[in-house]
């Protein structure tokens, strides 16, 4: 990040016009000043000033400062590669959507708010400083772009060490001044074995890697819970990754959306094994440590790894690099690649069976995937007999397989897969768990010693029993890492207090304010308020649920989620009518949504009129097929109506959608018991038998 001057700035600002998805824009100069003309909030053509620049490489954006005190990056950017790349010319980030004023994607909208998706990263020492009374953004940050004290922390008492090392002074400081050090590397000792041509670490890696989380900051695709990092300190006090869920990632850990380079690493055996961020990668020169294949050269024997027998490509050419096969790339902001860095075998033989990506056909993408698969038998006969835990765990989830929760507890409690992994498959597990393996989960995973893994936990014991939650998730709120133990609050939120302990109560109070704390430095964010007022309703204060939902809506009046909150606030306040208000102006302008119908439905069940519920709550269940709830519903709804033979066949065909559905599977065994269907109860209640 740098101010926008003559030498920051690469696009001219020259006159030129640029226009995408029905708006357009105008650049310019102006007594050394940059001006774009483009549509603001309202939709009307206007001039604004660029007073900062995002980025050098391949692509540069530029900032707006609002009058909220906030800055806006401008949804065009500039494609600053040499023209011989393609580069040099504006582009839109959003390339083939049409993205209107008032959309959170319009450049004006929260998504392109530098204050809360860019700043913490490319600036050291930043603070928000967001004022949810006023409104108002008063962001403070020590340096643009990243500085020194950005990952080794305040400088002073190193200028302290430094004066008194170069006046002879016996200053005896092995941190120099700074109050953490970045030292894994040190003493590590990678020696290669001339047998197998790998390398061995000399130390084992240490539990916590210090230096990999400082890296995840940034390198991560993380929310933000606070701005009190402390150089070395833990993660997870001020930043959360997210974990391997679809839609991020294909089914086999592979990134899929802009994930960035954590979670992936993370995946490795590399990391497992005790790599960390610098051993390829000089974070002060921002260059690898050798070129090319050389990086992976320092572990692995250039005699095995570099020769035609394992690469099978023409010596110097594209295919004959590391990164080629084992990092391939995925192009985000339109122009940037990036290497995934889970640093896997690529597996053809996966891809013709779940249809996940391979390296082979990134290169080769005019052939089918059996064509690359044929040749990867050819050359690795047992590549397919390798196991892949995760990739299988992640599938049979994904896939509804009735194996699914097998395999994710198998990968769960295996202690050499990484704490992503686990904590991934311990979310995948838990909308299917029953109650015992909650209850195996609590045991086994509470006190590990990955916090990610206990925050999976955890939240995996949301929606389990008040007495499961108690007995499990009090001692959690004493957890050393913030995250965990605001988790373990909000969990138990909704617990009466009589039903706590006394000490209980106290604890659960101080993380309470903590997690109220992480919404009010949010609060520039409509899901803080949508947040709180879903907090405020569990603990039986409607008035303040109403108010911290109304206040999510003066957001952002269109959302859905805030819509539907408010009403379910008006249903427990006696007001259905103003309830089904906010459903109905939500189908109006969603005729798709399904969680509004599912309300719709509620709604008319309520006031006990079936013949208009039963067509809202087949829509729900038809429009979001894969939310089982909806099923259910419906099939009981259908039930209550007379109609026990189409609940019953509603509900098998939530089974055969959902085969690990447990609550749907005993909603059926109840069914076909009231209907004395002797038949239909003996398969399932044997079905619910093997889910135990």
């Amino acid at each position: 990040m740098q101010a926008a001057d003559a030498k920051s700035v690469l696009a001219p600002f020259a006159g030129e016009s640029f226009s995408a998805g029905g708006s357009s824009a105008t650049f310019r100069q102006r007594d050394g000043k940059f001006y774009v003309r483009t549509d603001g909030a309202d939709g009307k053509l206007a001039e604004f000033q660029v007073t900062h620049t995002l980025g050098i490489a391949p692509l540069q954006q530029y900032l707006i400062p609002m009058p909220d005190g906030g800055m806006q990056a401008l949804g065009i950017a500039w494609d600053a590669r040499p023209k011989t790349q393609g580069g040099q010319h504006w582009f839109d980030l959003l390339a083939g959507q049409s993205i209107k004023a008032g959309d959170e994607f319009h450049w004006t909208g929260r998504q392109h708010n530098w204050n809360f998706m860019c700043a913490d990263c490319h600036t050291t020492q930043f603070k928000k400083n967001f004022d949810p009374d006023k409104r108002q953004f008063d962001s403070r940050w020590s340096e643009l772009s990243v500085a020194c004290e950005a990952c080794h922390g305040f400088a002073s008492n190193h200028m302290e060490w430094a004066s008194h090392r170069q006046g002879g002074d016996n200053y005896p400081d092995a941190l120099k001044g700074f109050a953490f050090r970045f030292d894994q590397r040190q003493s590590a000792g990678w020696a290669i074995d001339p047998v197998g041509g790998n390398a061995k670490r000399a130390l084992p890696p240490p539990e916590r890697r210090s230096e990999s989380e400082t890296c995840a900051r940034c390198h991560a695709l993380r929310s933000q819970i606070g701005d009190d990092y402390i150089q070395g300190g833990e993660l997870l006090d001020t930043h959360v990754p997210s974990l391997l869920s679809n839609g991020l990632y294909w089914s086999d850990g592979q990134m899929r959306a802009e994930v960035y380079n954590y979670a992936s690493f993370m995946q490795s055996k590399m990391y497992r094994k005790g790599v960390t961020c610098s051993d390829c990668h000089d974070p002060h020169s921002q260059k690898l440590r050798f070129p090319g294949n050389q990086t992976c050269l320092q572990c692995h024997a250039a005699a095995k790894y570099e020769a035609k027998t394992h690469h099978f490509h023409q010596t110097g050419s594209s295919g004959a690099q590391c990164a080629a096969c084992h990092m391939p790339t995925s192009t985000y902001m339109s122009i940037d690649p990036r290497h995934d860095h889970a640093i896997r075998v690529p597996r053809t033989d996966l891809s013709l069976q779940r249809g996940t990506p391979n390296a082979c056909n990134k290169c080769h993408a005019d052939k089918p995937t059996e064509w690359a698969a044929a040749w990867a038998k050819r050359w690795f006969p047992d590549l397919n007999k390798r196991a892949t835990p995760l990739a299988d765990a992640l599938f049979a989830a994904d896939s509804n397989d009735p194996r699914a929760p097998e395999k994710l507890l198998a990968l769960i409690s295996d202690p050499l897969q990484p704490a992503i992994a686990r904590a991934s498959a311990i979310d995948s597990l838990s909308p299917i768990a029953s109650s015992a393996q909650q209850d195996a989960l609590a045991s086994a995973n509470l006190s590990d010693h990955e916090p990610l893994v206990r925050l999976a936990t955890i939240n995996a014991l949301a929606d389990a029993s008040m007495a499961q939650r108690v007995r499990w998730l009090t001692p959690m709120l004493s957890d050393p890492v913030k995250a965990v133990r605001v988790a373990a609050a909000r969990c138990l939120a909704a617990v009466p207090i009589d039903a706590l302990a006394v000490s209980d109560r106290s604890r659960l109070d101080a993380a309470l304010k903590e997690y109220i704390a992480i919404q009010r430095f949010n609060a520039d964010r409509p899901e803080s308020y949508n947040n709180l007022g879903t907090l405020y309703a569990d603990q039986g204060d409607w008035l303040g649920a109403e108010a911290a939902i109304k206040e999510a809506m003066a957001i952002d009046p269109g959302s859905t989620v805030s819509a539907l909150n408010l009403a379910d606030i008006d249903q427990h306040l006696g007001r259905e009518a103003d309830a089904q208000a906010l459903i109905l102006d939500v189908i109006k302008r969603h005729p798709r949504d399904a969680l509004a119908y599912h309300a719709l439905g509620l709604s008319y069940l309520r006031q006990k009129r079936m013949h208009d519920a039963l067509p809202a709550l087949r829509k729900a269940s038809e429009f979001d097929p894969g939310n089982a709830r909806f099923s259910s519903v419906y099939a009981l709804a259908l039930y209550r109506d007379g109609q026990g033979v189409q609940a019953i066949r509603q509900l098998e065909v939530e089974q055969e959608r959902h085969p690990n559905d447990r609550d749907a599977l005993l909603t059926l065994v109840a069914l076909c018991k009231e209907m004395r269907d002797a038949g239909c109860t003996k398969k399932y209640e044997a079905r619910a038998a093997n889910s135990e």
